[in-house]
């Protein structure tokens, strides 16, 4: 089954104080660290993203078709332009993706609209899959202004997968970078 791979990183990075796809973790850029995951799993890969400095990575970058709305105007304009049914979402600050946790949730793909993680911690919405079939709810929440997607997930048929045994032999599989003293 091929997969697209869409990589988040067109965040404002208020917290980080500079566009954090561009910062240095074990000698590359976590954009370059995303999408070293990616590739690995899937084709093609696209960068969801507002920051025309993120077109160097030589993969397409689609911007927010609607703006200001967060990480769901982000997968919902890649969604529009992918060419598979089935997409990996990927956080660029999520940089310890691990490659046996990639298998086990594309393992888990089914009928439905979203492979959402889940761990004792909560859920993971931006390390997922989701289904083409989950764009018709989504620029319907767009267009009311809800933005959160996890009213999304109620709303379409999700599957939440446990996680727990990834996050136990993996501690920093879904820690996020988002602030200097996150480095």
């Amino acid at each position: 089954m091929q997969i697209t791979g869409i990589i988040l990183s067109g965040g404002q990075s208020k917290r980080m104080g500079t566009d954090k796809a561009l910062i240095h973790i074990n000698e590359k850029t976590l954009l370059d660290n995303a999408i070293d995951i990616c590739s690995n799993f899937f084709s093609p890969i696209l960068i969801s993203s507002n920051h025309r400095n993120h077109e160097k990575t030589g993969y397409k970058v689609i911007p927010d078709e609607i703006i200001n709305c967060g990480p769901m105007g982000g997968i919902y304009s890649s969604l529009k332009q992918s060419v598979t049914d089935w997409n990996f979402v990927m956080s660029v600050d999520a940089a310890f993706v691990e490659t046996e946790f990639i298998k086990y949730i594309i393992s888990e793909t089914g009928d439905f609209d979203a492979i959402i993680p889940i761990h004792q911690n909560g859920k993971e919405p931006l390390i997922a899959l989701y289904h083409k079939d989950s764009l018709a709810e989504m620029k319907k929440m767009l267009d009311l202004g809800n933005f959160k997607i996890q009213n999304l997930l109620n709303l379409i048929n999700t599957r939440y997968v446990d996680s727990q045994d990834f996050v136990k032999r993996f501690p920093k599989l879904f820690r996020n970078l988002n602030r200097p003293e996150d480095f």
